[in-house]
């Protein structure tokens, strides 16, 4: 079933049309694998806390008590000091190994460029990412995406992050639609959906990773597994050669709310 009454799309990058899980899991097998093995400490375990910190250390770093080369390195350092293990000369190394592995290994999401061409055709379309400067645009070069969009806004550029509603006000004013119009798709129901609710917009849930939502959690507006279910959702089609993966399709087009009253 078809989202009634969109006009205009917003996209998170971060796990929603770039695979960073997977990216970052190889980084950490190559960047921390030797140490994992010396100290019988988890890649799981590192990667879980590391995560825990990112968020922290990046609400230093937007608020500028941290540089970017202190966000780089802190966050793994801290990792160290929780996880205690051995800080030595090779800290620095390990996270430029990080960073290239990283950026090396980071892809799309299967079918992502596919549907964003479509649905850039149909409609105007902002990519609103948080994350550091370079670090974002590298992405956004890399996969060559900001020709997709009419605006892109990367949160440490221009000092907002989500969910600060004022980064989803910029991108609704320079599409020139009203909040009830438009549609976040993205991952994260902290930064993506509670930053819709509060700018007044409907919100995809890209859970590419089938994650249960949380109890008491808002309902989206929709829920999809895999890229090519934006399609009956925004373009009112489904392609014939799109990949069965049992029925997953059917189970998201159904969580469709209809009731909305716009």
């Amino acid at each position: 079933m078809r989202l009634p009454n969109v006009k205009a799309l917003m996209f998170d990058l971060d796990d929603t049309i770039t695979d960073f899980r997977t990216a970052s899991d190889k980084a950490f097998a190559v960047a921390f694998g030797d140490i994992s093995r010396e100290t019988g400490v988890s890649l799981q375990l590192m990667r879980d806390t590391y995560m825990d910190l990112f968020e922290d250390f990046y609400t230093m770093h937007l608020q500028g008590d941290i540089n970017l080369e202190e966000f780089r390195v802190y966050r793994f350092s801290r990792m160290f000091e929780i996880l205690r293990l051995p800080m030595d000369d090779r800290l620095l190394d390990l996270c430029l190994d990080f960073e290239e592995v990283y950026d090396r290994s980071l892809e799309m999401f299967p079918d992502a460029m596919d549907v964003l061409v479509e649905l850039s055709q149909a409609y105007p379309m902002a990519l609103i990412t948080n994350g550091p400067t370079d670090a974002q645009w590298f992405k956004i070069n890399k996969f060559h995406l900001e020709g997709l969009f009419d605006i892109v806004l990367v949160s440490d550029q221009i000092g907002i992050a989500k969910p600060d509603p004022r980064i989803f006000q910029v991108a609704l004013a320079g599409m020139r639609v009203r909040p009830s119009e438009a549609v976040m798709v993205g991952n994260s129901l902290e930064h993506d959906h509670w930053g819709a609710i509060n700018s007044g917009c409907r919100f995809i849930w890209a859970n590419l990773t089938r994650d249960p939502l949380p109890k008491g959690w808002p309902e989206p507006d929709a829920e999809i597994h895999h890229f090519t279910e934006l399609r009956p959702l925004l373009l009112g089609f489904v392609q014939s050669d799109e990949p069965d993966d049992g029925a997953s399709t059917v189970s998201t087009v159904s969580t469709v709310r209809t009731e909305r009253t716009e």
